[in-house]
């Protein structure tokens, strides 16, 4: 039987929920079941939902409201959704506490360490240093646009080695780490590009878009395969 994943939809917009086929399709020949998880009202019980899927998916999406990490709004920050932030992170520190595999891209890799107790910067030039352009420009969201470099001791170097080429889609950034959550792989300039979970079966968190990059990369299609092979790894597993 094949793993179910519950994949967040990215928000809404003319009152449907959305999200990109690119992360259906991902899971889906990964071997996974996914089924569309959308934005439930805050009183709304997903006790249910919860115990249907094997594990998650987070995808990319808009900035984080500064509010829920005690910030106030500073120049950079973009369009936020209150309703869509304030679901999101209470689901998935849900997600933790059930220590199912769980997998977060760009915003939902920030998503992760919200959840777990982190902050993010609002915008990259808040970041110290000076980063480079996080946001690319090429026509094809598939394209690299620098290359990321994977700490030996991580979950994630046992999938993807030393190093990886990957897409850039983000204007914001891990800044404080949340309870457990280590950072396990940066860029030259300094920004946390994956972030793990100290002693969970697989929480991982990437700040690029694999799945833009699935049929492209033989690695991106590692990441996908290996959590959905925990999810069905762990769903047959004794209780």
């Amino acid at each position: 039987m094949n793993p179910v994943i519950g994949i967040l939809t990215c928000g809404m917009k003319d009152k449907q929920h959305y999200v990109p086929d690119s992360y259906v399709t991902a899971i889906r020949l990964s071997g996974g079941l996914p089924i569309l998880i959308p934005v439930f009202p805050p009183d709304w019980d997903v006790t249910g939902i919860l115990s249907l899927c094997d594990g998650f998916l987070l995808p990319g999406g808009g900035d984080f409201t500064p509010l829920l990490f005690d910030e106030n709004p500073l120049p950079g920050i973009g369009e936020t959704n209150l309703e869509l932030d304030v679901f999101q992170i209470h689901f998935a520190e849900e997600i933790l506490k059930l220590r199912k595999p769980l997998l977060g891209i760009c915003r939902g890799m920030q998503l992760i360490n919200l959840a777990a107790g982190g902050t993010i910067y609002q915008d990259l030039s808040l970041q110290p240093g000076t980063p480079f352009l996080h946001t690319q420009t090429s026509q094809n969201r598939s394209d690299v646009s620098h290359q990321v470099f994977i700490e030996k001791e991580s979950l994630l170097h046992t999938i993807t080695g030393d190093s990886l080429y990957t897409n850039s889609f983000h204007h914001q950034s891990i800044h404080l780490t949340g309870e457990n959550v280590i950072a396990c792989a940066h860029t030259s300039d300094g920004t946390v590009e994956a972030i793990e979970l100290i002693g969970h079966p697989f929480a991982v968190g990437v700040q690029w878009h694999p799945e833009a990059m699935f049929f492209h990369s033989s690695a991106m299609r590692k990441l996908f395969s290996c959590f959905v092979r925990k999810a069905l790894q762990l769903a047959r597993s004794p209780q």
